[in-house]
């Protein structure tokens, strides 16, 4: 569990997920700083998407595309009444 937890955080960092990590810390700042709740949750949400590579930052939340090699061919069809 600890190597797929390590290369969960230290592989694959984007400028986009260091972008997250660098809002979600300055809007943790903020939160500590003036009590702005609204920062709090927003640092918590953006220190997710950094940490753990989640959400669709630099396009991530694309659905994959599946490669399908084979051909269906004669569907049938029953009607139902």
């Amino acid at each position: 569990m600890s190597s797929t937890l390590s290369k969960l955080l230290f592989t694959n960092w984007h400028p986009m997920r260091w972008a997250a990590l660098v809002i979600g810390l300055t809007l943790g700042y903020n939160w500590l700083v003036n009590s702005a709740s609204f920062s709090g949750a927003l640092a918590i949400f953006f220190l997710f998407q950094a940490i753990t590579n989640t959400g669709c930052l630099a396009g991530q939340c694309a659905p994959k595309t599946a490669v399908v090699d084979s051909k269906i061919e004669d569907v049938e069809y029953e009607e139902i009444k």
